[in-house]
């Protein structure tokens, strides 16, 4: 089992590190992606956007990292305002976010740009490019400090942006399964996944102050900034607003030649 090691996935993964039958491993969105496309993981929380563009793939239902707004862990840190960027850097730890800034700075901003090789941090993106993006925890360390502002540079909130633009929530990552593990368990294993799965969330929120306690040391944050990343920036569930705002992504994502087609992901049917 695949999780992206970010804050953003910790009230997801309440208590299946000790599952019988699932083997958790920790890694970056892309990874994550990688590891389903490869086989080498049969569950993952993966980038949306990869839904698109690997085969064989489940959603499990309800569950989504998601944002209504202001996420603060997905930034664009540029040197200009965004029309003018003529050269950006990606993080390498992104796909579905790569996606977005692609499709924000084009569609809304009207900007024309090369992609730049990928650098490890902010600082380096800059001194080669106009703009940058950042996600994850790195992101959510820059926003909290304000270090990119403070060094002289622009940051926008790309969930901010998507919702100024489409009045709709922006949908990050789901849980995927590979119909092979479905196939392989039988009829009941996804009815199994899905209230385990679902459980675990619920589960995750109820235990924020844990949750708050171990991460505010870990990223060298106030407890309170990540209780609010936990509580208000960051939206667990996956309900018909967000499909919308997936269909409305997945449809921009086709027009620009980022995924094949704008299908919807597979979503398993299962009754609690």
């Amino acid at each position: 089992m695949a999780a992206i090691s970010f804050l953003n996935t910790a009230p997801l993964l309440r208590g299946l590190e000790n599952e019988a039958g699932l083997r958790l491993q920790s890694m970056l969105p892309a990874q994550c992606a990688e590891a389903l496309r490869a086989g080498t993981a049969d569950i993952g929380i993966i980038p949306v956007i990869e839904m698109a563009r690997i085969p064989g793939l489940v959603a499990l239902p309800e569950i989504a990292i998601a944002a209504r707004s202001e996420v603060r862990s997905i930034l664009l840190i540029s040197r200009c305002p965004p029309a003018r960027i003529r050269r950006l850097c990606l993080d390498p730890a992104s796909r579905t976010s790569a996606a977005l800034v692609q499709i924000l700075l084009r569609r809304r901003f009207g900007a024309e740009f090369s992609i730049e090789p990928p650098t490890p941090d902010w600082q380096a993106m800059l001194a080669r490019a106009d703009g940058g993006l950042l996600i994850g925890d790195p992101a959510l360390q820059v926003s909290v400090s304000g270090a990119a502002a403070a060094a002289g540079f622009e940051t926008r909130d790309l969930a901010a942006e998507w919702h100024r633009w489409t009045g709709l929530p922006f949908v990050f990552a789901l849980w995927a399964v590979r119909q092979e593990r479905l196939e392989r368990g039988g009829p009941g294993e996804g009815q199994w996944l899905a209230a385990r799965f679902l459980r675990a969330k619920r589960e995750g929120l109820a235990h924020l102050d844990e949750l708050v306690a171990q991460w505010a040391p870990r990223l060298g944050l106030a407890p309170a900034e990540i209780r609010r990343y936990l509580e208000v920036d960051v939206e667990f569930d996956f309900t018909p607003e967000h499909r919308q705002g997936l269909a409305r992504f997945f449809q921009l994502a086709a027009e620009m030649g980022l995924i094949a087609s704008p299908r919807l992901p597979n979503l398993l049917s299962w009754r609690p």
